[in-house]
Order: structure tokens, then C-alpha cells, then sequence
């Protein structure tokens, strides 16, 4: 079995655990705390992200790629070793500003100190991407991490402490998988010089994480500036609903990383190496892949998006389903069309996907304001779908103009078009008086197995998908 193969497996197997927790830990929260308060909760977070994001100074994205291509094993820990040294002084400083006072943040002091953590943490999962290490993605920040976190949430609700300080218990979760992460990769350090800031690999390090830097705050505002703008026009319950749609339509992105971890080192290999047709193979399968699996979750979103809210929170809840399925559109267009931003990176071409994302920015910030002013969360489910749209066409078309990059055979045309024509056939299905009377997730096992019996009768998945996977590995 191939590399790709076995770590793609692993990372399957991980994400589907984050998957389950994240669900189990929001549910608990949810019941816990009502909506009004998970709204504020989860608002909480988000500010971490972007805080987080902020303090990683681009090093998550740009340390993939500077790392794989890297030949010698000391130069990939000089670079790993100075990108933590530079990210924890960062972190440290933004972290006393805000503590400070010096810049206002309206959430709790274990937030904002969480925000040091999460950013080390996603520097180690950029860091294991480079060297290739999926285990250790897996069973630290997946495994480890969430089951941690939903331990602690059941200790602290049993305790039956004041919810004033629930912000606590994230701070834990970060704090303990930090100090797992730098255990478990001790060997990956080396004693620094001055003069190993003046390396050529390290000046070139830098040069491609600036524009990254950017990029990555441009991302994380796009993925979030939905919330900061709920926050001031819609009430706290609007809000709490938003977040809980929100997370369940934000799994389909998550399908992307089952790839994504190996899929850029991979790719930015070939490219340096001058395998082109290879990285178009890659892209190709890998983007009908993804596009299938979309589908699947997609499917069940559009179907039973009232029992899924019924299952996975409340009764309260349910008044968002419309607002969810809109939401799952359009990841699934993001998700279907593939790695189209990750394609830029391999290509180095971050200077692209920085003006790209500032465009997206924008335009988002623009339709969010406007969308929900006058729609509240509808009008920001609209104003996502059009972003996404935006943001993956103007990648194609850089691609394609600048790099004469086509990513798409006509088999991802045939997939989508099968795929669509099983989706009208099992929502007309669902219409008989015969399956209405079935439970949901019985009719969802049914669905799958229609979906996935009928993409092997039509040959959209074949034996040559198996013959892929070993090639590309």
C-alpha cells in the first residue's frame, strides 16, 4: 500500500473522530448551556481563530511546502525551529497587548490566552504535513486533542461550576495538546545562530511566508467575518442558531483535509521536480473524490436538515434548517471544485492567492453587511455562497492564465453530472409515501448505498481509481 494511501487512510480515520467529537462537544454545550450562551461560546472561539491566525505569521501554510522540498533533514529543523521560536515571541507580544488594554477584545481572558496555544498547534500540523507525518496529526491534535476536550467539558459541567468561566476549559484543551505536540517532536529541534537567520532556504522562508501571512488573515476573516457581523445586527439566539448551522455545514470543508495533509507536500514535489502531468492526475481524481464525498454529506444535509438539527442540538434550533441547507451549497461547490488555493501554494504563487483573497475580503465584507442587515442569517448564507463562488473562479482562472494549469478531466464533468442526476433521483424517491414513513437514518444508509452502487454501475468509480491511488503514492 502506497504512502498516500496509508496516510490518507490515517487522516480519514482522524478527521471522522474530530468529526464525531466536535458534534458530541456541541451538542453538550448546546443543552448545557442554551442558545443564547453557546452563541456567546462559540463567538469566543472564533475570535481565537482569527487571533490564532494572526500569531502564526503565515508559517501554517508557507512551512508545507518550505519543508517538503527541502534535501537535508538539519536545514528542515532550522527552519521548523525558528518559525516556533518566531510564532511563540509573536504570540506572546499580540496576547500582552490585548491583556494590556492597549487593543479591546470583548471575550474572556482564557480565550485570549488560548489563542497562544491553538497557534502553535496549528504550526505543528503544518509542520507534520511537511515531514509527512500524518500519525502525529492524527494522534495528538485529533484523537488526543478532542477527546481531551470533551473530557474536560464533563468534568466541568459535573462540577457544576459557573458558566461565567467556561472559557477555561478550552484554554486546557489547547494548553495540554501544546505540551504533547513539543514532547513528541523534541528530535525536530536544533540549537540556533544568528547566522542561520542570513541562510538562503531561511531568507526564502520568509520572503514566501509574507504574502501567506496576509493570506492566511484574508482566509480566516472570509471563513469568520460572518459572525463578527451577526454579532452587531442579530440577537444572541440568532446568533447561537447561526453557529450550530454553521458547524454542521462547515464538516464538508473538513473533508478537504483528509487530502489536503498529504496532498500539498505531494504536489508541491512534483511540481519542483517538473511532474506536471502528474500533479494534473493528482488534482483531477483527487478533486472527484472530494466532490463525491461532498455529495454524500450534502445529500443528507438537504434531505433531513430538520432531523439533523433535532438530533445534533434542539427543538430550538430547528428554525435554522433553510439557513443550513443554503450554507451547505455552497461548501459543497468550495469542496467539489477541489484544491484550486492549495494548487497556487504548490505553484509558490502566493502573491496571487494574496490578491485573490483581498478581493474575496471585500466583496464578502460588502454582501455580509448588506445581506445581513436586511436578511439577518439568510442574508449571510446568501453572501458566503457567492464569496465561495467568487474566490474558487478567480483561482481557476489564475491557474489556467498564468501557470497554464487545467486541473479537470472529463471525468470530473461525467462525475458531477451522474452525481447531480442521483441526487434528483433519490429526492423524488424520498416523495413516496413508502420511504416517508422510514426513520431518517435508515433512509440515510439507503441513500448511501444507492448513491455508491449507482456511481460503480455508471463507472464513475472504477478500477482506475484504484491504479491512481497507487501511481500517485
Amino acid at each position: 500500500m502506497s504512502s498516500l494511501v496509508k496516510g490518507s487512510l490515517l487522516i480519514v480515520i482522524g478527521t471522522i473522530y474530530r468529526i464525531i467529537a466536535s458534534l458530541l462537544i456541541d451538542k453538550y454545550l448546546a443543552i448545557n448551556l442554551g442558545v443564547e450562551s453557546y452563541g456567546k461560546y462559540k463567538y469566543g472561539i472564533t475570535i481565537v481563530l482569527i487571533l490564532s491566525t494572526i500569531c502564526s505569521l503565515g508559517f501554517v501554510s508557507s512551512i508545507v511546502r518550505t519543508v517538503a522540498i527541502q534535501k537535508g533533514d538539519y536545514l528542515k529543523k532550522k527552519i521548523i525551529t525558528i518559525s516556533l521560536f518566531l510564532v511563540l515571541i509573536f504570540s506572546i507580544i499580540v496576547i500582552f497587548v490585548i491583556t494590556s488594554g492597549l487593543l479591546k477584545i470583548n471575550i474572556d481572558k482564557y480565550f485570549q490566552l488560548a489563542s497562544l496555544f491553538y497557534a502553535l498547534n496549528t504550526l505543528y500540523v503544518g509542520i507534520y504535513s511537511g515531514m509527512e507525518k500524518p500519525k502525529y496529526k492524527v494522534f495528538i491534535n485529533d484523537f488526543l486533542g478532542f477527546t481531551l476536550y470533551l473530557l474536560f467539558l464533563f468534568a466541568y459541567f459535573s462540577l457544576n461550576i459557573n458558566n461565567e468561566h467556561i472559557a477555561l476549559v478550552y484554554l486546557a484543551y489547547t494548553f495540554f495538546v501544546f505540551i504533547v505536540n513539543v514532547l513528541s517532536s523534541r528530535n525536530l529541534y536544533v540549537k540556533l545562530k544568528k547566522e542561520d537567520i542570513k541562510i538562503q532556504e531561511v531568507k526564502s522562508f520568509f520572503k514566501y511566508s509574507f504574502p501567506l501571512f496576509w493570506v492566511s488573515v484574508l482566509i480566516i476573516l472570509n471563513n469568520h467575518v460572518d459572525k463578527l457581523i451577526l454579532n452587531y445586527f442579530v440577537s444572541e439566539k440568532d446568533l447561537g442558531i447561526y453557529f450550530a448551522v454553521f458547524n454542521i455545514s462547515n464538516l464538508l470543508p473538513l473533508i478537504l483535509t483528509i487530502l489536503l495533509f498529504l496532498y500539498l507536500p505531494k504536489v508541491s514535489k512534483f511540481i519542483e521536480e517538473g511532474k506536471f502531468k502528474k500533479v494534473i492526475l493528482i488534482n483531477s481524481y483527487s478533486s472527484k473524490w472530494t466532490m463525491i464525498i461532498a455529495s454524500v454529506f450534502f445529500g443528507i444535509i438537504l434531505y433531513h436538515s430538520k432531523s439533523l438539527l433535532m438530533l445534533l442540538y434542539s427543538v430550538e434550533f430547528v428554525q435554522g434548517d433553510f439557513i443550513l441547507k443554503v450554507l451547505a451549497f455552497g461548501q459543497w461547490i468550495n469542496v467539489s471544485l477541489g484544491f484550486t488555493g492549495q494548487n497556487l501554494l504548490a505553484y509558490g504563487d502566493s502573491k496571487s492567492q494574496l490578491y485573490i483573497r483581498l478581493a474575496s475580503f471585500i466583496l464578502s465584507s460588502l454582501l455580509l453587511f448588506f445581506g445581513v442587515k436586511y436578511l439577518g442569517n439568510l442574508g449571510a448564507a446568501i453572501a458566503i455562497l457567492f464569496v465561495l463562488l467568487f474566490s474558487n473562479i478567480a483561482q481557476i482562472a489564475v491557474l489556467r492564465i498564468k501557470h497554464n494549469f487545467i486541473g479537470y478531466k472529463s471525468q470530473n464533468i461525467y462525475a458531477v453530472i451522474i452525481v447531480i442526476i442521483i441526487g434528483f433521483m433519490l429526492f423524488f424517491m424520498h416523495k413516496l409515501e413508502i420511504f416517508q414513513r422510514i426513520n431518517f437514518i435508515v433512509l440515510i444508509i439507503i441513500d448511501i448505498v444507492i448513491f455508491i452502487s449507482l456511481l460503480i454501475f455508471t463507472k464513475v468509480l472504477n478500477k482506475k481509481d484504484v491504479k491512481i491511488l497507487k501511481v500517485i503514492g
